[in-house]
């Protein structure tokens, strides 16, 4: 959406500061003696010229109690309804400010500006159908009213009617090809839409009207990131950043694109500094736990995980991570404790069982890594790792049957794969079925002919077990 903030006006040195403080003073000199003469003589222009000082400084009160002595005496003034609308609008209260736009609008109903920001309040009150009838009544009385237009567009975008509210701003700058702000809004509804490369012609056009919009340049770099446009995307943070150091969205999505590059300390830097200025960013302590994780510093992965659980205890991914740096430094018993604290959360994450179980098998914990293998090969059912692991922990509690079920499904999902024959010829021989498990042993040989020997069953029999189970 907009930014309305004014970023187009850089001071040099204190003399514009200066030159503008001097004008409000004597603006504000101006006021209170119109305000004296209020007390003496009444003057409908000089309360209005008090009401419009007070309106655009943004003292709203003041400015009320002035359009309300300006309606005990003009009861019937569209201009005066209107104002007090606005003012009321201003100061969030939307429903009073609705009920002044119709008393305007009942004495001028052919103000399409009364529509306008009687359309804006109900936008602010989140009837957005509503507004949208009175944009559209504005836009029948001034069929090309940018403002009716433009403010329609900002609606349908708060509806997410992305293609809709495109239009609107396209019909904007069909009337005035300057105006920044379409430019801007069509650049996020282009986003959103997918049209990524339409999305950065659009901010680009903006930016050549509005250098300084710190958040069009970090808008630019998240559709840039989502292109694949990592360098770009960097040096569009960059300039956000070199105008506004203390935005740290911008920090984080920089580190992102550090890290798609494989820059890793990079991205830490950058999230390191996302944290200066938003302490409590789970994000990027979450993120800094997984480029530690990339450069195999477990511990210090570790550290920053348990930081992000911290702040948010409800994230599983984070647990995720901390349990695999966990197992990756062969302390299973914490992995398990986070694996299953991730899976409380997510019960339907495939890797999150198969690493439970990896860690459960390399404790002993037999028949606990079959049930979690098992949880794998259900949701993930063409994994032929996991049939795989699945038959071998099967195997390991002489469930023989169940794990030769399970080889076949790893060969179903991989034909040309040699291990499951070789594990299907352990369990023949173990069941003294000798044939089925010579023939396994050859189909392996089939396709791993690199491993294949010569051996005679009846006397090399020693040297054919002796290889399959060191293999």
């Amino acid at each position: 959406m907009s930014d309305f903030e004014n970023l187009d006006f850089l001071e040099d040195d204190g003399t514009a500061k200066s030159g503008n403080r001097n004008k409000k003073n004597e603006e504000l000199q101006k006021i209170l003696k119109l305000e004296e003469e209020a007390k003496k003589n009444f003057d409908a222009e000089n309360i209005e010229e008090i009401i419009n000082f007070y309106f655009e400084n943004c003292e709203y009160d003041k400015a009320l109690s002035y359009v309300n002595v300006l309606l005990d005496i003009y009861p019937y003034s569209t201009d005066a309804w209107h104002k007090k609308a606005l003012i009321l609008d201003s100061l969030g209260k939307f429903d009073e400010a609705i009920e002044f736009f119709d008393k305007a609008i009942l004495l001028d109903p052919t103000d399409s500006e009364i529509y306008i920001n009687k359309g804006i309040a109900l936008d602010n009150s989140e009837e957005c159908e509503k507004a949208l009838c009175c944009f559209q009544k504005a836009l029948e009385l001034d069929p090309e009213n940018i403002d009716a237009l433009f403010n329609m567009g900002l609606t349908l975008e708060k509806m997410e009617k992305f293609t809709e509210a495109a239009d609107c701003f396209l019909n904007v700058l069909k009337t005035d090809p300057l105006h920044k702000d379409a430019y801007y809004e069509l650049g996020y509804c282009y986003d959103f839409l997918d049209m990524l490369k339409e999305s950065i012609e659009a901010y680009d056009k903006h930016l050549n009207y509005s250098p300084m919009n710190y958040t069009a340049w970090y808008n630019r770099g998240i559709v840039l990131n989502r292109m694949g446009r990592y360098l770009k995307a960097i040096e569009s943070y960059e300039m956000c950043l070199a105008l506004r150091k203390n935005f740290s969205s911008a920090w984080y999505n920089c580190g992102n694109a550090y890290a798609s590059l494989g820059r890793l300390h990079k991205a830490i830097e950058y999230y390191e500094n996302a944290l200066a200025f938003k302490k409590s960013d789970h994000f990027s302590l979450h993120n800094i736990g997984n480029a530690y994780e990339e450069l195999h510093e477990y511990e210090k992965a570790i550290e920053y995980f348990t930081r992000a659980i911290k702040v948010d205890s409800h994230n599983y991914e984070t647990y995720y991570g901390r349990g695999n740096c966990y197992f990756c430094i062969k302390n299973y018993e914490k992995a398990i404790e986070d694996f299953n604290s991730a899976l409380i959360l997510c019960k339907d994450y495939s890797e999150i069982w198969y690493l439970k179980a990896d860690a459960e098998h390399a404790l002993g914990k037999l028949k606990e890594s079959v049930k979690s293998y098992e949880m794998v090969v259900k949701l993930d059912e063409s994994n032929f790792d996991a049939w795989y692991d699945y038959g071998c922990a099967l195997l390991d509690i002489k469930s023989y049957q169940k794990a030769l079920e399970a080889f076949d499904n790893a060969l179903k999902n991989n034909p040309g794969w040699a291990e499951p024959y070789y594990e299907k010829s352990k369990i023949y021989f173990l069941t003294e079925e000798i044939e089925k498990g010579i023939e396994m042993i050859e189909k392996a040989f089939e396709l791993n002919p690199k491993e294949r020997f010569n051996y005679d069953f009846k006397s090399d029999w020693k040297k054919v077990l002796e290889f399959l189970i060191h293999r």
